[in-house]
């Protein structure tokens, strides 16, 4: 059959589904397909949407049902879920039918999976994309950029601390996920990364308040794991590694303990999870923040960025980022063959400047001090706002963001490391 199908996307009447339509039509070029079981769904869904969207149906438990759909696409965008159940299944497809693949979370284990099959992608110039939603996903993009910004700006790194959260509205199936994915890892001991090695920490040290500034404020936060932040960690040899998640209270801790450690239902894991999110609500909907420290003309340095979005865009947080990389990999911009987590798969500078021109708000700030300690990358007031050597200096008088010029080279730097 002809491929006259660009974008494919498997559970396209979700609500993660519709969003990335939306944001795929806004590009202009490319044929969608909206892959789903329920007939009256597709109808409905492909209603809002104009001539360039079709529909197929297609059971995603049923290997000659997705191989036939993955045959009409070039690159499948899989909106399934929940991943505990469909597993690599659509990935698997996507191979055979020689289609790119893009996945917004995969629980780690669909990339494991498919790593035997890597050199085989790259060899077909085909690329599988893990984890590129928002979290995972943006939650690793911005650090990598960051670092690489800081790069470019100071003359060693010390740290790279990142905190993070999100609202939790999110499908049943994708709470079923995170609740299968925590019962999964259990509860390990808290720790970060020295120069690309984990090394543990004291429970004391496994959390910590810092105030973050306009729109979030004071925050108590804990030590995290995620593989995809794990695999970050890894790779930044030259300095330490923290991942910080916003933690609301006891209450809160105490939940995750009971997912973590307990054999719960599916169902009374998932309401604990939905729980876990509702009493951690804050004036915004999600942020990711990267804090790098180090020295720069022989001061201490520190550069923040962010990402932040506001209440009711949680589908569109994560809809942006699949689009975008869907695109990049579509045009075979900035984006490398074989099986990857995002930040590997996708040159981040090139990645952030897509998701800028998409409407996503990434600023950052460029403080060298006096007075703060290079171990302290929270440090909020003080000192002088620098931008890229020889374009300005200015004496920092208020929260004061801009963003800094792309380093495409540091990106590349990145890649190959």
């Amino acid at each position: 059959m002809s491929r006259t199908v660009k974008f494919g996307i498997v559970g396209g009447y979700g609500a993660t589904g519709k969003a990335v339509v939306s944001e795929l039509l806004k590009s202009g070029d490319g044929e969608i397909l909206l892959g789903g079981r329920d007939g009256i769904r597709l109808e409905a869904a492909v209603a809002e949407f104009d001539g360039r969207v079709s529909t197929a149906r297609v059971d995603i438990l049923d290997t000659e049902s997705l191989d036939q759909f993955c045959s009409r696409c070039s690159l499948i965008i899989n909106c399934g879920g929940p991943v505990k159940l469909l597993q690599d299944r659509v990935a698997h497809a996507a191979l055979r039918a020689r289609c790119h693949y893009v996945d917004p979370a995969g629980l780690s284990f669909v990339k494991e999976r498919m790593l035997a099959y890597a050199q085989q992608i790259a060899d077909l110039g085909l690329s599988f994309v893990v984890s590129s939603g928002w979290m995972p996903g943006i939650s690793e993009l911005l650090p990598v950029h960051a670092y690489l910004q800081a790069k470019a700006q100071m003359d060693s790194i010390e740290s790279v601390n990142v905190y993070f959260t999100d609202s939790g509205e999110w499908s049943d199936n994708a709470l079923r996920d995170a609740a299968f994915y925590v019962r999964k890892i259990g509860f390990p001991k808290p720790g970060y990364f020295h120069k690309g090695v984990r090394a543990p920490c004291k429970l004391s040290e496994a959390t910590r308040k810092i105030d973050l500034g306009n729109s979030i404020g004071l925050r108590q936060f804990s030590l995290v794991s995620m593989a995809e932040l794990d695999d970050v960690g890894r790779r930044l040899s030259d300095c330490n590694f923290a991942t910080y998640s916003y933690s609301s209270g006891v209450r809160t801790t105490a939940a995750a303990l009971m997912i973590a450690l307990l054999p719960l239902s599916e169902k009374f894991g998932a309401r604990l999870t939905r729980g876990i999110f509702r009493r951690s609500q804050l004036p915004v909907a999600g942020f990711v923040v990267a804090h790098v420290a180090g020295r720069a003309k022989g001061r201490s340095a520190v550069l923040k960025s962010r990402i932040v979005f506001e209440p009711g865009r949680d589908y569109w947080i994560n809809a942006i980022a699949l689009a975008t990389v869907a695109r990049m990999v579509s045009a075979a911009k900035g984006v490398i063959f074989g099986v990857h987590f995002l930040t590997e798969a996708v040159e981040p500078a090139a990645l952030m400047v897509e998701l800028r021109k998409a409407g996503v708000r990434q600023s950052e700030i460029f403080e060298l001090c006096d007075q703060c300690s290079i171990r302290c990358p929270t440090r909020e007031h003080g000192g002088n706002l620098m931008s890229v050597p020889g374009r300005w200096i200015t004496k920092q008088t208020g929260d004061m963001v801009y963003t800094f010029a792309e380093n495409r080279w540091l990106s590349q730097l990145w890649l190959d490391a």
